[in-house]
């Protein structure tokens, strides 16, 4: 049994919605046993090879959308031990000088297991913190202005009075440092630096309510190869493109882990074929359609290009997968029963520049969006296996009110016979303390992902056909 740190993305409650699904099944099986806004503790059960769970994780990487890096524990500090090493007020340096001897040696204590070889190499490093929140006046004061140095310049002294023949850090902008306001380095620096290397290495501090998990970087998101796919393939569409992360986490929440080359997954307003080209990336069997015959050639001409990116030597003829078609029509040229799962982000209507006011808001839902969204959960009732899911995403619309104004997807799926599933399992993960890292009863069922100010939001939803089998 190993612990994990996973470093969560922007939307955390997403992220460990994530996290928690994959872990809950084959090949990878465990539970999320603390949590912050920035960071998942992980415990897994079984499904790592003790001699190549490296490539394991790596391979947990790739199934992740919302998850930017994988770390292994090292070890712990209470925060309280933190805190008394670092109060946030000094009355005597002679007080605390013995709670940062501590956290040096136990500093000393973990090097080895950072680099297995330090006498004679050229070390480099980087210290990454996440807090428990980065709005915590905690982390801008005292743990990025003062623990963060104090990591460093530890580090690099015992690293040489272990006879490394350099230790050098990177360095943070010193603006952020003075300032507080820092951010950990980011996916493509643990690239551009190698600090995935054998005598190179991110060592991550990462915070909860409970206290310090100390981590060794293994794997991240690669941000180049998903650019790739997201700004370099043939065809995009600024209007109708979904992120790749949320397409991929979409797609993790069908619960379609084994034998995925033989799984069905269509996406009924395929757009520019983002969430079928993840699909195809890992290895479903694609379909889809579009209402307007641009985005089809598009979609297809984007598919092959992917293949010729993976090298495939049997590109599939998505002429024959990609139709030109109207949702209610799909039940003509598709079998009842017979996909895996649907995916799908459909039509949110138009692209406001300001907030409209509430009747304006919910006459555009209730006879313009609803009606697509009724079809679309008529028909996945029809084309689903029993037991198989529909993920899909819904506009909500912040009006000059400050409402929010969106579609009663619940009734609307349960007058079809799908039901909701909850993305979180209460007794899958416990809440916080803190009100701000508390999941709710509306968090579990359902998230919502927005940036600021941005007027119309994206929700996620999880519904299951059921099986008449059981």
């Amino acid at each position: 049994m190993k612990r994990f740190l996973l470093v969560l993305g922007s939307n955390w409650h997403l992220s460990l919605a994530e996290i928690d699904l994959i872990i809950r099944n084959p090949p990878f099986k465990g539970r999320i046993i603390d949590y912050s806004a920035n960071i998942a503790i992980v415990e897994i059960e079984e499904g790592l090879n003790p001699k190549t769970y490296v490539n394991n994780l790596e391979l947990l990487q790739f199934y992740f959308g919302g998850i930017l890096k994988i770390a292994e524990i090292l070890d712990f500090i209470d925060i309280s031990k933190v805190k008394s090493a670092f109060p946030e007020l000094v009355v005597s340096y002679k007080k605390i000088k013995p709670f940062r001897t501590n956290i040096s040696k136990k500093l000393n204590d973990l090097l080895p297991k950072v680099f297995p070889k330090i006498e004679n190499e050229s070390i480099f490093f980087a210290v990454s913190i996440y807090p428990n929140l980065y709005i915590d006046d905690y982390y801008k004061s005292i743990l990025v202005k003062h623990f963060l140095p104090f990591l460093n310049e530890n580090f690099s002294r015992l690293l040489k009075e272990r006879n490394a023949r350099k230790a050098i850090f990177y360095k943070y902008p010193q603006r952020n440092m003075e300032t507080g306001n820092l951010n950990p380095i980011f996916p493509h620096h643990v690239i551009r630096y190698n600090l995935l290397e054998e005598n190179r290495a991110e060592i991550i501090f990462g915070f909860t309510e409970e206290g310090c998990y100390i981590a060794r970087t293994y794997t991240v998101t690669n941000p180049n190869f998903q650019k790739k796919i997201d700004e370099k393939r043939p065809f995009t569409s600024f209007e109708r493109s979904i992120p790749p992360k949320f397409a991929k986490i979409m797609l993790n929440f069908l619960n379609l882990y084994e034998n995925k080359e033989s799984k069905r997954i269509l996406d009924p307003f395929c757009g520019s074929g983002t969430i079928l080209i993840f699909a195809y990336i890992n290895g479903f069997e694609v379909y889809g359609a579009d209402i307007k015959n641009k985005y089809v050639e598009h979609t297809i001409k984007n598919l092959r290009w992917v293949g010729k990116i993976l090298e495939e030597e049997n590109i599939p003829n998505f002429k024959e997968r990609i139709k030109n078609i109207d949702i209610k029509d799909l039940i003509n040229i598709f079998e009842q029963s017979s996909f895996d799962g649907i995916c799908t982000e459909p039509i949110f209507g138009p692209f406001y520049k300001q907030k409209p006011d509430f009747k304006d808001a919910k006459t555009l839902l209730d006879t313009k969006i609803r009606p697509t969204f009724e079809e679309l959960i008529k028909i996945a009732y029809k084309l689903l296996k029993p037991g198989k899911r529909l993920c899909l995403t819904s506009p909500v619309i912040e009006t000059v009110e400050n409402l929010e104004v969106q579609l009663p997807l619940q009734k609307i799926a349960e007058k079809h016979k799908l039901n909701l599933i909850p993305i979180f399992k209460k007794n899958r993960i416990f809440s916080k303390s803190n009100k701000l890292l508390q999941l709710n009863l509306n968090s579990l069922k359902s998230i919502i992902e927005s940036k600021k100010n941005q007027i119309i939001k994206r929700k996620f939803y999880l519904f299951q056909k059921l099986d008449n089998n059981k």
